[in-house]
């Protein structure tokens, strides 16, 4: 009987055991004991360490193996490669493997062979090392599994990370490299001879910076056949300039919004992480374990030319909600699941590598569409509750117009407004498209922002804020930054010119991390998702309407703080949807006028077109929007704003804000006071504030 020995025993060894038993072989295995979970599958196991070359040697040459090998451990393979050329069995030269797992070595190597390179430096814990420029990876130069891998964006982290890398390394030593910028993708191959095929290519998600552990996989990698192409031409002159002759190889890559491809890494055996084990397989039919044997015992390896072609993905389960997404496949796609592994405590569990993680699942699907609809469920509740919101008749009087105020500050969700009506459109938007994070733009006064992000925490849903730090003059905390700050938002301060960059760094690095992301704007310039605000407010207004009838008050004005500008817009889509003859008017808080008749403009006529709504003639003519009462701009206010919200307050008991709706209120008095309107029945919109009310009152003491 053929025999086999195997260097490795864990449960990303295990497909190797199983397969060369089902080929005939006789099973050898070595390994410790600790997580030896494919000890059970061996014929024979031995309970060495895999470092134990010597020990390991005497026992083979009794065995008398016709192949020794391993996937998935670069530790593991420089014991396999010793083995094989004592043996005198296939393998490669030890050349290779020195290429191949220490990252200093294959750095040269890449560079002697004239590919493209990054800075590097290799050093020891107290050697001295002078980047060019930051940011910076700083990782052993001979572990793999995410082990101590560190970005460091500037000197003075430098040398803490260089001593956690080093303390990891087997030879005590760390690489500091440029940082490759890019989405991060694997290539899998076999090579017999030196000669190359490429099996698959893999899309990888990891938790991102600073230490880059791996989450998930998707395979094939969605990617043009240009860029495959380019991807097959730079792995192969890798893996040749590597001295890769024989067996599998996992190479590691990023590619740019350029489409440049730049090699992170490269391991002369099968990739861990079920990639080569289970995905390749899964996703393209081809036998890759097998390969792995059968070149391993110097045959060529069997490739299937009429392979069909699937999609598969694994995922590793990182914190209970991690666990919560496998039971909620277990129940709803099950026939999706190609298997599961649980071996740790997932609610206590400390990760700090890619051992360290409590287990994961392997999916596989027909077609992307199913996996993106496996893989990205949306939320699956909408805490966010919409009831109608009450009118009040207001005491406070100019003696010539009566007043009502509808109280959308009410609304039961972090302090009410206007956007928690947005906040729950844009949930059944997520719903409906399958969204799991969320992008959302503004700043510490804004009560959009303060709603958004106690919205994501409470569904433990990622949330990335872009911080536009111009429009506010000062940086004292708020009630907004307060509670923003409490809800786990991951801030990306930017200026006005940098907006659009800000939001695709950010939808790039959820992306990354394996996450679908939801911009509440759109795309990166803001624009084609103005309508689910505009929804609920064309919704809101049918609110309006029902009021009016059970009152029996006809409404001749609307006033409202006008900001983006949305709630305006659906304002006026649900008067034309209904043919209302009410006045709806914006009071800017923002924008000129010019830009803000604009926005109101453009967003009917998408809105309009998307729900196949008619719109009248002149209807251009009734958009009323003035900035003649900012005060000086966002978030700028006066004593006389100010006496406008004691005023109200003292009146009627409601409270105003400096940003929002006191200058909104006063704006209203001063334009009715200055269009000489009188007689008429006069609603303003209360579009929520209360944080930024409590604001207003620290001032006064102050």
């Amino acid at each position: 009987m053929k025999k086999i020995v195997i260097i490795g025993a864990n449960d990303f060894q295990r497909p190797l055991i199983c397969k060369a038993k089902d080929m005939g072989y006789e099973t050898h295995v070595f390994a410790w004991r600790e997580g030896a979970t494919g000890a059970a599958d061996a014929d024979r196991f031995y309970e060495i360490s895999i470092t134990e070359k010597e020990e390991i040697l005497n026992i083979c040459r009794k065995i008398r193996p016709d192949a020794v090998t391993t996937i998935g451990s670069d530790l593991a393979n420089i014991t396999v490669q010793y083995l094989a050329e004592k043996l005198g069995l296939p393998g490669n030269s030890r050349e290779c493997i020195i290429n191949s797992t220490n990252k200093f070595a294959m750095r040269k190597a890449f560079q002697k062979a004239g590919l493209s390179v990054p800075f590097f430096a290799a050093v020891g814990k107290d050697d001295e090392v002078m980047p060019p420029f930051y940011p910076v990876i700083v990782k052993p130069t001979d572990r793999s599994g995410s082990r101590a891998i560190t970005k460091v964006e500037s000197p003075e982290g430098l040398k803490e990370a260089i001593s956690q890398a080093v303390e990891q390394s087997f030879e005590k030593k760390a690489i500091v490299e440029e940082y490759i910028q890019g989405a991060e993708y694997s290539v899998e191959t076999i090579s017999y001879q030196g000669t190359h095929t490429l099996l698959a290519i893999t899309k990888k998600y990891t938790t991102g910076e600073p230490h880059y552990i791996e989450v998930g996989h998707l395979e094939p990698a969605p990617l043009t056949r240009e860029l495959q192409e380019k991807v097959k031409e730079t792995v192969f002159r890798a893996l040749t300039a590597l001295k890769i002759e024989n067996g599998a190889g996992h190479s590691e890559l990023r590619i740019d919004e350029e489409g440049n491809v730049r090699i992170i890494e490269i391991g002369s055996r099968m990739g861990g992480d079920c990639i080569g084990s289970d995905l390749v397989p899964l996703s393209t039919e081809q036998d890759f374990v097998g390969m792995v044997v059968d070149v391993a015992a110097g045959n060529p390896p069997k490739i299937k030319k009429d392979a069909e072609h699937h999609i598969s993905a694994v995922r590793f389960i990182m914190d209970q909600k991690d666990l919560e997404k496998l039971y909620w496949i277990r129940n709803n796609h099950p026939e999706a699941i190609r298997g599961t592994v649980l071996e740790g405590d997932v609610e206590h569990c400390q990760i700090t590598d890619s051992g360290s993680r409590p287990g994961f699942y392997i999916l596989q699907t027909e077609t992307m569409e199913e996996m993106n609809h496996i893989l990205h469920r949306g939320p699956l509740e909408n805490p966010i509750q919409i009831f109608e919101t009450p009118v009040q008749k207001l005491r406070i009087s100019d003696g010539q117009n009566s007043f009502y105020m509808k109280r959308d500050d009410l609304l039961p969700f972090s302090f009410g407004g206007n956007k928690v009506r947005f906040a729950r459109k844009y949930v059944e938007n997520m719903q409906a498209d399958g969204y799991d994070s969320m992008v959302i733009y503004g700043n510490y006064h804004s009560n959009l922002c303060r709603i958004l992000a106690s919205l994501c925490n409470e569904l433990s849903m990622p949330c990335y804020m872009i911080h536009n730090t111009e429009d506010i003059r000062e940086s004292k905390e708020n009630g907004n930054s307060r509670i923003i700050r409490r809800m786990n938002v991951h801030e990306i301060p930017c200026g006005k010119k940098d907006i659009a960059d800000a939001v695709r760094r950010a939808m790039a690095e959820l992306t990354e991390k394996g996450f679908r992301p939801y911009y509440i704007y759109g795309n990166e310039f803001g624009q084609g998702n103005e309508w689910p605000p505009m929804k609920a407010y064309e919704e809101a207004y049918e609110e309006i309407l029902s009021w009016e009838k059970n009152s029996g008050v006809k409404l001749d004005y609307i006033f409202l703080a006008s900001s983006t500008n949305a709630t305006q817009s659906g304002l006026m889509a649900g008067k034309i949807k209904n043919g209302s003859d009410c006045n709806i008017a914006g009071i800017s808080v923002s924008r000129n006028e010019k830009r803000g008749k604009e926005v109101i403009r453009n967003n009917l006529l998408e809105y309009a077109e998307r729900f196949s709504m008619e719109l009248p003639e002149g209807w251009e003519k009734e958009i009323f929007f003035t900035d003649g009462y900012m005060e000086g701009g966002y978030g700028a206010w006066s004593e006389p704003v100010a006496e406008t919200i004691r005023k109200v307050y003292e009146t009627d008991g409601v409270y105003l804000d400096m940003t929002y709706t006191g200058k909104a209120f006063h704006g209203m008095m001063e334009y009715i006071r200055e269009k000489n309107i009188r007689g008429k029945n006069i609603l303003f919109l209360h579009t929520g504030g209360l944080p930024l009310f409590f604001d207003f009152l620290e001032d006064e003491r102050a």
